[in-house]
Parts: C-alpha cells; sequence; structure tokens
C-alpha cells in the first residue's frame, strides 16, 4: 500500500509539474517581433503580411484605378514570392509568400465594395503594423526598406513603395524591387554596390570595376553611350556620368549577386562564400554597406545566421502555388476603452496627474468620429461611460467631466477591469475573434485579485483587440506589459513626480498611431514650467490648420489657476487670453487646467508668445504654482489638404535588457516625416526618465556616426548612456524636435531587469566609427584621412580619441586590430562628437604600397573601441594599360576644373577599396571618391567643426561615400531606371 501510495503521489506532483510548465510557456511563449510586425514563417511560407494601401490626400481613385492597383499588387508580389524561393533555395531553406492581407482605409472598402470587390473588416490588421505601405506619397530616393539600426543583419522598420511602381506599365521590374525591399526588411541585408571607387585591383594585379565577386568582370561606360569615361591621373576623378556595366554574361544571364544587381532579369541568387561558381563568391573588400556593416560577410552568410534559417536543413520546399490575397478594410470609427487606476495608492498627486493627462487626451487628442468609453477600478471596476461617439465639443467635455470627479481608494484589481473592456469591445473568446478596439490600460499597482491578471494575459492572446499598457511608476504590474506585448500594443512608462508631468501625456498622445495623420493630433510641445511663469515663446507652422490648444496644467496646486492671467500673442500680435470669451479662455480649478482654444480662421504661422499677465505686473507677490506644472500645445493639420502634415515618430531599440554590461548598446531613433518622405537637417534630441528624475538628456544625430546608420537620410540616432541605467526599472524615452519644425512624442520605454553589480562604467568603450573614408590628390600630395568623431563615453561632451592602424593583410586588421602597426595616434584638438575628423597620412602611407587602414575610438581612460570599416590605399597610379582595359582613358589636368554632378559621379576618386582575394603577394589598388574637389589642399591634420548649416536648421553637408549613387547602365537592367542604392 505504500509503495503505491508513493507512485501515486510522484504521477502527481509529475502531472503538477506538467501543468506548471505548460502554463509557464503559454504565459511567456515568444512574444510578436519587435519589428512590429505580425509576419510569420511557417513551413517555408511567410503568413500574414500586411499590405497597407494609403488613402491619397486630395486625390480620389477611381474605382477601377483602385481595382487596377490591387491587381498589380498581386501579381507584383507573385513574381517576387517565385524570385525569392529561387534566392532562398541555393542558401539551403526555400522560402515564399505564403498569405497575405491588403488592408485599405474604410472609404476605399466602401469603393471596392460599391465595385462588385469582395472586402472584409480589417481584425488583426492595423495599418501601424503594416509590411509594406504602398503610397504616392514618397519620393523615388526614399522607396525602399526603411532601416533604421545601424549594423549587420539588423531588420527594417517598414517598407515604403510608391503606387505608381506597381502601376507603370513601363516598369517591368516591380518584382524584384519587392523582393528586394523584403530582403532588406525581413533579413537586414545591405547592398553589396560600391560606395566609394567602383575601381580595383584584382589577384594578377590588373585594374577593374570594383564588383561583388572579384571574379565577375565590369566594365565602366558613359552616360552618353560612349566606349570609354576619362580619368584624370593627377586629381584621380573619373568624368562625370561614368557608371559601371556588366561585362561577363553566360548563356542564361551573367552570374551576379542579386544585392549587387538586383535589377537584372537573370540574377537570382546571393553572393556565398560557399557557392562553387566564382562569380558567386563574396567580394569582402569592396568598400559596400553590407562589407562596412558585416566585417566582409556574403549576404548567403547573413542569412544562415538569421533565425529563418537556423537548424538543419530538411531539404523539403513549399508548397507551391500563388499567394493566398485577401482585401480588408478599417472600420470606419476606431472604438478606445481607457481603463484607470483609482486604488489607494493613487492618492494626491498620482491621481491628479492621471486626470489631468485623460482629460487633455479626451478634450484634445482623440480623433473625432472615434468611439470612446471609460472605466475605472479599485478592488472592482466600474463603467463610467459606455461607448460615447465624439463628434462634438460637448462629447468630448461630457467624457473629461466624469473623469474629474474621480477620486483614490481601496485596492487594485487589473484583471477583472481589462476583462469588462475586453467584454464592451465584444470579445468574449475565440468565437468572436472578430471584436476589435484598442484597450488603454493604466495603473501604478501590484494586481490583488490572484490569478486574474495572468488568464487575460492568456485570454486576450488570440483576440484582435490592442492593449497599450502605461506603467505609472516603478511598483505598477509588470504583466501588464504582457497584455500589450501578446495583443500588439505599445507599451509606455510615466513617472510619478511632478517633474514628469508630461510623461503621461506623451504616452497617451502616441496611442493613436494606426489612425490617419490627417485626424491625429499634433504636440508642438510638452514642457515642465516652475513654481512661477512668466512667458513662453512656440513656433507653430504650416502643417497646424485648426484645433490650436494652448494649455497650461498645475495638478499640484490646482486652485492657483483662477489666479493667472494668460495672454497669447499671434505672430501678427494679435492678442487672445482671459479677456476672451469661454470658448476661446477656460480656466478649471477643479483639475488645475488652462486653456486658450484659438478660432481656426486666427491660426497662423510663427512664433507665437504665451504669457502670464499677472507675473509681469507683480512678480513677487503673484501666487505661486506650488512645485511647478506643465505646458502643452497641440493642433492639426486640415483633412481637406493635399499636402500631409509633418509628423515626428521616434522609438528605442532594444526595449527589454536583462542587465546591463559594458558593451550594451540602447539606441533611440526619431523620424521628422511629411508623409513617407523624411525631413532632412532637423535639430532633435531625447530625454530619458526615470520614476523620479531626469537620467539624461542629448541631441539626435544625422551624421553617420555612432548609432546612426547613414548621414543625411533623415534618421535620427543617438545611443542611450548606459551607465546611468544599471537598475532595474522602466526608463521613459521622448523625443522632441527643435527645428524646423517644434515637435515631442514618446519613443516607449526601456526595461532593466536586474542591476549588474561588477558593472564599471570606466570600462565602456566608445562607439564604432562607420564612416572611415580617405581621399587622395597627388597634385598636392595630399591623402586625407576622415571619419565622424565618436563621443568618449567616460567624459561627458568629449570626443574620444583616435589610434589609426595599418596592415597589408585586410584578414589580420579584423583580427587582430591590436597588434597590427600603429599608422598615428591622435588625442588632440578633436572638436566636439560629430563633427568631422581629418588628417592628411600621405607622408605615413607613401611607400608603403597598398596597405588596409582602420581607426578605433580610445576613451580618456584608455579603453579602446571596435575598429571601424576598413578601407584600402595605395599611392601607386595605374598605368594607361591599366585604365583603358576597364573602359577609362587617362587624360591630363583638363577634368580638374570640371564639377562633378551631385549624384551621377562625385566630386573625386579616392584611392581604394580593394584587394586580392587570393593570397598572392600582388599590390592591391584601390580607389574611392573625394568628397571635396580634389584641388584644394588638406592642412596636414585638422579637425572639422559641425557645418553651419547643421547650427542653423538645414541640411547637413554630407561628407559620407554612402550618399554616392552608381547608375547602372541602362543595358544592365532591361532599361529600367536603377534607384539610388538602398540600405
Amino acid at each position: 500500500i505504500k509503495i503505491v501510495l508513493i507512485i501515486v503521489k510522484m504521477k502527481i506532483v509529475s502531472l503538477a509539474f506538467l501543468v506548471h510548465l505548460f502554463i509557464l510557456g503559454h504565459l511567456h511563449r515568444p512574444v510578436r517581433s519587435q519589428q512590429d510586425t505580425d509576419l510569420q514563417l511557417q513551413s517555408g511560407q511567410f503568413q500574414r503580411l500586411l499590405i497597407f494601401v494609403e488613402d491619397r490626400r486630395g486625390v480620389q481613385k477611381t474605382a477601377s484605378e483602385l481595382l487596377r492597383l490591387i491587381k498589380e499588387i498581386k501579381v507584383g508580389f507573385n513574381a517576387a514570392s517565385r524570385l525569392l524561393q529561387n534566392l532562398t533555395t541555393a542558401v539551403g531553406r526555400p522560402m515564399r509568400l505564403g498569405s497575405a492581407s491588403v488592408l485599405v482605409s474604410a472609404r476605399l472598402g466602401r469603393e471596392l465594395r460599391a465595385a462588385g470587390l469582395p472586402v472584409g473588416d480589417a481584425r488583426w490588421q492595423r495599418r501601424n503594423r503594416a509590411d509594406f505601405v504602398v503610397t504616392h506619397d514618397v519620393d523615388a530616393d526614399t522607396e525602399g526598406s526603411v532601416a533604421m539600426e545601424t549594423g549587420c543583419g539588423k531588420p527594417g522598420k517598414k517598407v515604403v513603395m510608391q503606387d505608381a511602381s506597381f502601376t507603370n506599365d513601363s516598369n517591368s521590374i516591380v518584382h524584384r524591387k519587392v523582393a528586394l525591399f523584403f530582403s532588406q526588411y525581413r533579413w537586414g541585408l545591405l547592398s553589396e554596390q560600391p560606395v566609394g571607387s567602383p575601381i580595383e585591383t584584382g589577384p594578377d594585379g590588373e585594374l577593374r570595376v570594383s564588383a561583388c565577386s572579384a571574379e565577375l568582370r565590369v566594365r565602366l561606360a558613359a552616360a552618353d553611350g560612349s566606349s570609354t569615361c576619362e580619368f584624370d591621373v593627377n586629381s584621380r576623378r573619373t568624368s562625370r556620368g561614368c557608371a559601371p556595366k556588366l561585362s561577363e554574361s553566360q548563356p542564361d544571364g551573367p552570374l551576379a549577386s542579386f544585392m549587387f544587381a538586383p535589377f537584372h532579369r537573370a540574377v537570382n541568387r546571393f553572393c556565398d562564400a560557399r557557392s562553387k561558381e566564382p562569380q558567386l563568391q563574396h567580394n569582402g573588400m569592396v568598400d559596400s554597406l553590407m562589407n562596412r556593416q558585416c566585417d566582409g560577410l556574403s549576404a548567403a552568410e547573413v542569412l544562415r545566421n538569421h533565425r529563418d534559417f537556423w537548424g538543419t536543413p530538411d531539404g523539403t520546399r513549399p508548397a507551391p502555388g500563388d499567394i493566398s490575397f485577401d482585401v480588408v478594410a478599417e472600420k470606419s470609427n476606431r472604438r478606445v476603452v481607457v481603463v484607470m487606476d483609482t486604488s489607494g495608492s493613487m492618492s494626491g498627486l498620482r491621481i491628479a496627474m492621471m486626470i489631468s493627462a485623460v482629460n487633455q487626451f479626451l478634450l484634445e487628442i482623440i480623433e473625432d468620429g472615434s468611439e470612446c468609453a471609460l472605466i475605472s477600478f479599485t478592488n472592482r471596476h466600474s463603467v463610467l461611460s459606455n461607448f460615447v461617439s465624439i463628434q462634438s465639443r460637448r462629447d468630448r467635455e461630457r467624457l473629461s467631466s466624469l473623469v474629474s470627479r474621480l477620486h483614490a481608494n481601496g485596492g487594485t484589481c487589473i484583471g477583472g477591469a481589462v476583462s469588462a473592456a475586453a467584454s464592451m469591445l465584444g470579445y468574449h473568446g475565440p468565437a468572436s475573434a472578430s471584436a476589435t478596439g484598442q484597450i488603454i490600460l493604466l495603473s501604478d499597482g501590484v494586481e490583488g485579485c490572484p490569478g486574474r491578471l495572468n488568464s487575460m494575459v492568456s485570454f486576450l492572446a488570440h483576440s484582435s483587440l490592442e492593449v497599450v499598457s502605461i506603467r505609472y511608476g516603478d511598483k505598477a504590474d509588470s504583466r501588464m506589459d504582457r497584455l500589450a506585448e501578446v495583443t500588439g500594443g505599445q507599451k509606455f512608462f510615466g513617472g510619478t513626480s511632478i517633474a514628469d508631468s508630461s510623461g503621461l501625456r506623451l504616452a497617451l498622445g502616441a496611442t493613436t498611431t494606426a489612425i490617419d495623420e490627417s485626424k491625429r493630433t499634433l504636440t508642438l510641445t510638452s514642457e515642465e514650467i516652475g513654481s512661477r511663469f512668466v512667458r513662453r515663446r512656440f513656433n507653430v507652422d504650416e502643417s497646424v490648420r485648426r484645433d490650436l490648444v494652448f494649455r497650461v496644467t498645475v495638478p499640484s496646486n490646482t486652485g492657483a489657476v483662477t489666479q493667472l492671467r494668460l495672454l497669447l500673442n499671434a505672430p501678427s500680435g494679435r492678442e487672445f487670453g482671459y479677456r476672451n470669451r469661454s470658448d476661446i479662455y477656460e480656466a478649471n480649478a477643479a483639475i488645475g487646467t488652462v486653456a486658450i482654444r484659438v478660432p481656426d480662421s486666427q491660426i497662423q504661422k510663427g512664433i507665437w508668445i504665451l504669457r502670464d499677465e499677472a507675473s509681469e505686473s507683480q512678480p513677487e507677490s503673484h501666487p505661486s504654482t506650488g512645485a511647478g506644472g506643465s505646458i502643452v500645445v497641440t493642433g492639426r493639420s486640415s483633412e481637406d489638404s493635399v499636402e500631409a502634415p509633418v509628423v515626428l515618430t521616434a522609438e528605442v531599440h532594444p526595449s527589454i535588457v536583462q542587465r546591463i554590461s559594458e558593451e550594451t548598446k540602447i539606441a533611440v531613433f526619431a523620424q521628422l516625416l511629411r508623409g513617407h518622405t523624411p525631413v532632412r537637417g532637423g535639430r532633435l534630441y531625447a530625454s530619458v526618465r526615470s520614476d523620479s528624475n531626469l537620467v539624461a538628456s542629448f541631441d539626435l544625430m544625422d551624421n553617420g556616426a555612432g548609432a546612426d546608420l547613414k548621414a543625411g537620410d533623415g534618421t535620427y540616432s543617438a545611443y542611450l548612456p548606459v551607465a546611468e541605467l544599471n537598475e532595474p526599472r522602466d526608463f521613459s524615452v521622448s523625443v522632441k524636435s527643435l527645428s524646423p519644425v517644434s515637435r515631442v512624442t514618446s519613443a516607449g520605454k526601456v526595461t532593466v531587469r536586474y542591476r549588474n553589480p561588477s558593472f564599471n562604467r570606466q570600462l565602456v568603450p566608445p562607439p564604432k566609427v562607420i564612416d572611415f573614408r580617405v581621399t587622395v590628390n597627388t597634385l598636392n600630395n595630399s591623402a586625407v584621412l576622415m571619419w565622424t568623431a565618436v563621443e568618449d563615453p567616460t567624459v561627458k561632451n568629449a570626443s574620444a580619441k583616435y589610434e589609426i592602424r595599418y596592415s597589408s593583410s585586410r584578414e589580420q586588421l579584423i583580427k587582430n586590430f591590436s597588434t597590427c602597426p600603429i599608422l598615428t595616434v591622435l588625442s588632440e584638438g578633436l572638436g566636439a562628437p560629430g563633427s568631422t575628423v581629418q588628417l592628411n597620412a600621405f607622408h605615413q602611407l607613401a611607400g608603403r604600397g597598398a596597405v588596409f587602414v582602420a581607426v578605433s575610438g580610445v576613451s580618456a581612460l584608455n579603453v579602446s573601441g571596435p575598429q571601424s570599416n576598413l578601407i584600402g590605399v595605395d599611392l601607386t597610379p595605374p598605368s594607361v594599360t591599366q585604365l583603358t582595359h576597364i573602359g577609362l582613358l587617362p587624360v591630363g589636368d583638363g577634368m580638374g576644373a570640371t564639377e562633378p554632378p551631385s549624384r551621377m559621379s562625385v566630386p573625386g576618386l579616392i584611392v581604394g577599396v580593394t584587394a586580392s582575394v587570393a593570397a598572392a603577394a600582388g599590390l592591391a589598388y584601390l580607389s574611392m571618391v573625394l568628397h571635396r574637389r580634389a584641388s584644394s589642399a588638406q592642412p596636414a591634420s585638422l579637425t572639422k567643426p559641425a557645418d553651419t548649416d547643421t547650427k542653423q536648421g538645414k541640411a547637413p553637408r554630407s561628407q559620407s561615400a554612402n550618399n554616392v549613387s552608381v547608375r547602372y547602365a541602362d543595358e544592365f537592367f532591361d532599361g529600367s531606371t536603377l534607384p539610388t542604392p538602398a540600405i
């Protein structure tokens, strides 16, 4: 009997353990991709690809035009799917596109239904999670994968394509565009086209045009069709319009890498170090984006490191067939339930700040036509209001008045309130999975109802609802974030101190990314004010056409707002303020807020001045506003305007870090976008806050250095100071634009799971230099090494020192940089981070033959960062025979006076970027492109300060060869125009 009882107990324990593992596995299964996508790979097929067809602003498409566009999208993606299967088969894992949804707006959905096309209702499909966006509102130069994060194999944020790419009858390569952009977006592949000079030296010492493979023969041809391009042997400059052309072919077309020649009809393979075909073996010495970021890895090697290609290939191929398409439309009215914690822990300033932030969301942020419901909760939930369709000011004020009456008391039952919100949105389980809507969950506490929050994570994981979590303070339940993760929602954090009174406002303002930008509220500024407010200046740009509101909030001393005498002066001098009627000036002492609403007809572009007349007249006797408050300025664009408003978007990545180490890199990325076209030349900065204080504030740069992937592309980036983040808590990140427009937004939050007690901030290395380059001019004995200065993380606002080393072996410089000979060391006069460092190393390089060179940043405590991208230098001039062999006609000084065009060629030929793929001792001739006229003399060693254009808010003049556009000859890609090489 005892033996039987022991066996039974063991089985019960084993069963309980298995159940426990199953629950943990279910609750903690992998979250949706950090790319904000629902794309999934199953049995060699990509499922749930989402293509959003954007409604054209101010342009009405006919039903026949819409039907044709969707038809061509299907044709293009099906052809791209077949091409992707060919490309991936050679790598070892055949893959194709399996299912895709075409998402359209509610208006376009009505048009398509009227034309007889079956159109369903969108469920999981949301425009802010689209993989591809098809729009007219993007320039040809910016069409492609939106890449932000620097590094090898980093996926893109989304792909943006022109609708004309599908409907233009002369465009026969749209499927190749789709396949190229998908490869960049999903797998983080980069261009293998040379960004510097297209000239290199082969294994036998012969001069040739750079290509993805050392065995691939490419010639240079002039744009006018002549057989040769001119080459100035003194300035090392090619004639304008000189471009590479494939000259080697086989009966079935040339063998070349898809990332080098994506638009040639016969190219359907990636460069591969394992390939038995010489023309497909990767040339790791070309100065391409792929080699810069991936240290010489081929595209196939990068793919094999991606999770899609992990594991042992089973030899199976995806089932044949076309993509399964469905067309769905957004619902006309968005449904939102705001769920607010009013438990006892929310008492005092916390609930006052929450009421203020939610009221602004209801009064100014949530869009007209949406439906909003309100729930508050303690240990029980209370429905403050069922759904109200927001059609007027009165509807907004009705909801706001309900929030203003809230007070804190009782326990915390988060799961019950979320369950009630899901029921209001119509979700009761898998049978009602078609129910859609957004739940905004705000709480500062820990779940007090055992099991309820865990069960809701499981319950909502397979719904079509979206939960946005806003953790309010450090003690808020972290499982709120799991609700957001399993439903594809956003995660935010708001501090509970008055110094972070804008945190909740920015988080709530960022919840509207899934709506049309013409309906979205633009937050021009959200900033804290001290105990006494006197005056502030604000820039209102042409994007703001309606609903301009200046709001001052003092949650710590609500009664003080009755003492304010606010006046607002327009650029024309017209005055608005406390003397106006109540529909313009509104003071609410109950919640501590004053708002000035400018009539739409009076909105002007320019500088507006907000001031307190009482403080100006009696600064000492005027009552204090207490610990302070905030000023928020919001507005909207015109729904009828053809021109899109300028919108600020931002995100931080990675958003979760287990422990901070000296090597941890956390970056914040931001874009100013007009439609989908980046606004360049902006001045942006980011702020990082904890629950209690401001942790750091720093500039975001678009200079191709540090966290920034590419100079001048309109993406502004920076690394967060990880030395300040070594605490187990959440940190909110916000981004503010100062020019050319004023905007502010939340970039989300960073969660650090555990503290690292062994972290040593003195061992944090400088970031990697990623734009190392060289320009050569033999007329004045100059070989100028240039790069963008990186920051020394151990000294605030100081540049790192630099160590430049060289080797005749590329592999030696990569693997053993610290043991290679030193070319020079720079430790003085380095300028500020972001400035351009220049060093004339002609005499150090002369006589060394063909060498590879790299630079590494060194901190003040002598901690070295990673070595930069490699460049090659050979000061030996090429022979006439070598030049004519590749289609170059050598000339004298006559070309020196010719100004090259900005896109077809470049202002000077840089020496440099290749070497023999064999281990032969032959010299490597390298060539790159001068960024300035070669005739200008360069000092021996100097640091160039930041461009004055940047200080004035203009687009900075790029110093990077990344902006060089290499154009292929027409016959190279079937007569189609090749776009600028995309990252």
